[in-house]
């Protein structure tokens, strides 16, 4: 008895470790690892399936604590807690979103070539709504299918909204009189309007244009 007894408190410990782990990995992943706030959906995921994991913890380590044996308490009952434990652990780790976190979340704008027909461009927002997003901008040279991504230093943590349409045209992209250097400008329709970089293709910089 005494030797089941050890495993059945080995199994139990381990399970409610298993199922805390999946309740961080859940916090880590609604919040982007704190990198945004909790929307909606995992609220709904937190209330579902990580406040009944955590009751299961805490009371597996009431009852630990208290040093529970089976003649005090019925085993089947507590194979039911670790059995609980270990089928909401799945679930937890599936529901977490990783993009934004350990996956770059990106938000374009439609493609467009430059009137000299050299590049093919377009805006790519990462992470947006989070305090790590940042923009780029994406080329594509023409001839040589040669792709590049320059960063681009707009606030894009102060956007708090964004219009998304079938064709969407967030930055223009105009040559100037020296080669391979281009004049960026934001348009109406991006948040952040007006915004000018000089962007030099060759060295991969965009420096803007106050």
């Amino acid at each position: 008895m005494k030797v089941l007894l050890k495993w059945i408190k080995i199994l139990w410990i381990l399970s409610a470790l298993i199922n805390f782990s999946g309740i961080i990995w859940l916090i880590l992943g609604s919040t982007a690892n704190f990198q945004r706030g909790i929307d909606l959906i995992a609220t709904v995921i937190i209330i579902g399936l990580g406040i009944p994991s955590l009751l299961l913890i805490v009371l597996s380590v009431i009852l630990l604590v208290r040093r529970w044996s089976p003649q005090r308490g019925g085993v089947l009952g507590i194979f039911a807690l670790i059995v609980s434990m270990l089928l909401l652990t799945p679930l937890l780790y599936k529901s977490v979103d990783t993009s934004g976190w350990l996956t770059e979340r990106v938000m374009t704008d439609s493609i467009q070539i430059t009137t000299d027909g050299h590049y093919e461009y377009n805006i790519e927002v990462v992470n947006i709504f989070q305090r790590n997003s940042y923009a780029r901008l994406y080329l594509k040279n023409v001839t040589t299918s040669e792709e590049n991504r320059i960063r681009l230093t707009l606030p894009i943590y102060e956007i708090h909204g964004i219009g998304i349409e079938k064709v969407n045209y967030w930055v223009k992209l105009e040559p100037t009189s020296e080669a391979d250097t281009y004049t960026l400008h934001t348009t109406k329709d991006f948040p952040l309007s007006g915004e000018r970089f000089e962007v030099d293709v060759i060295n991969g910089q965009a420096i803007k244009i106050e």
